[in-house]
């Protein structure tokens, strides 16, 4: 299962496709209702993941001139994208070689802003991106997120470390057990918290919206969040002596971590 996973990864884009749109994704839980986003952070109803290859032309000049120009071709149409980032993994991997990650507020406005991406958009973007980067819309993945804990001090440079942890239940455990730990893990950074002060950690677990072949699709997608790797160290070195890391390990089996620096590239205008 690790290595399938491994090899699936890999999440927070329409500037993705090939000659088609791709196929509406797996129906996607509800967003949270208006009273529900009262109360905090909207969470998307679907975050969607695409793989892109480097091409020979690639600099990390061209792909932020290239993200802006897409991020302004986002605005212009109004999809009602929540947020859209690059993430590029610090590890290499065969299949690809950054992440173009979206997140939806519905399964409604994705299938809407890729079907207008494909017949409005795509035939341009793919004559400007030819010789920095490629992609294919076969490989785009869908997660649907739960809540998980916000952030108290929340991370507004727009660039941060996330990290990724492909896990499956363990026998005779489910849901109701991950959900149990994350309120002794949300209990446990509000101590943590209290004598450390305020930290940008915050995590969501995403289910899955697509199926691997061989049984090999991951339960659920633990993510977490920092600001910087010090905050990731400092957290990881006080969650070993934690009482309920060993519950993690009695409900799941996880893959190792996988790490990657994302950058904020579109988020609304008000």
């Amino acid at each position: 299962m690790k290595q399938a996973i491994l090899t699936l990864l890999i999440f927070t884009l329409t500037a993705c496709g090939n000659d088609q749109s791709p196929d509406p994704a797996p129906t996607a839980p509800a967003a949270a209702s208006d009273t529900a986003a009262s109360e905090g952070p909207q969470v998307p109803a679907i975050v969607e993941f695409v793989w892109h290859q480097k091409a020979d032309g690639f600099t990390d000049d061209a792909l932020w001139s290239h993200a802006d120009y897409w991020s302004n071709v986002a605005g212009e149409a109004d999809w009602g994208l929540m947020v859209a980032a690059v993430m590029t993994p610090r590890i290499e991997t065969e299949n690809f070689d950054f992440l173009w990650v979206m997140a939806w507020p519905s399964q409604e406005a994705r299938n809407n802003a890729w079907a207008d991406w494909g017949a409005n958009h795509e035939p341009a973007w793919l004559e400007l991106t030819q010789n920095t980067f490629t992609y294919s819309a076969e490989h785009a993945y869908g997660f649907a997120p739960a809540p998980g804990r916000q952030a108290t001090a929340p991370n507004t440079s727009g660039s941060s470390v996330v990290e990724f942890l492909f896990c499956g239940y363990n026998e005779g455990k489910g849901e109701a057990d991950r959900q149990a730990f994350e309120a002794l893990h949300a209990a446990y950074m509000d101590a943590y918290e209290a004598e450390v002060g305020a930290t940008s950690y915050w995590w969501t677990a995403m289910t899955p919206l697509f199926e691997l072949p061989n049984q090999n699709t991951p339960d659920y997608m633990w993510t977490n969040f920092w600001a910087t790797d010090a905050e990731r160290e400092a957290g990881y070195a006080a969650y070993a002596d934690a009482p309920h890391a060993a519950k993690a390990l009695e409900d799941a089996t996880c893959q190792e971590p996988a790490v990657f620096d994302s950058r904020v590239i579109y988020t609304p205008q008000t």
